[in-house]
């Protein structure tokens, strides 16, 4: 599936609910005292062989994806984060060569929200990225 598109994000909502791990990680025992709350906009910014910009709304609860949706340009949603960076990095973390965490902490993705409550949920991440990762991907 083409990297972006909405068949990829509906694949990748599936793999989030499919990823047992994900949900341990997320979930009120993983992140307690409830579980993970709080929706992501992931935006991948035009550069390597991609020349426009893509938005993907993730929708995030208890160790759950309540779905995902390619965001239209001019297109407003409302997320409590949003995760950034150019296509490349995005690449390079879907490819597990990149860690998301350490993809901001050395400023090659920013995030807008709550940085202290992601940073309490390093493995909830890690577990998204392996969910990507169970998505037959076809990179531009």
């Amino acid at each position: 599936m083409l990297f972006g598109t909405q068949e990829w994000a509906d694949a990748f909502c599936k793999a989030i609910n499919g990823n047992e791990n994900y949900r341990d990680a997320a979930g009120p025992d993983g992140f307690p005292p409830d579980g993970w709350e709080g929706d992501f906009l992931f935006v991948v910014e035009p550069s390597g062989n991609l020349d426009h910009e893509i938005r993907v709304f993730v929708g995030l609860y208890h160790g759950e994806c309540t779905g995902c949706k390619i965001v239209e340009a001019g297109e407003e949603v409302d997320v409590e984060y949003e995760y950034a960076g150019p296509y490349d990095a995005w690449v390079q973390i879907i490819n597990k060569e990149l860690d998301p965490i350490r993809g901001l902490l050395a400023g090659k993705t920013r995030l807008k929200g709550d940085m202290a409550k992601v940073l309490r949920a390093t493995r909830a991440a890690q577990e998204l990225v392996v969910s990507s990762t169970m998505v037959e991907t076809e990179f531009y």
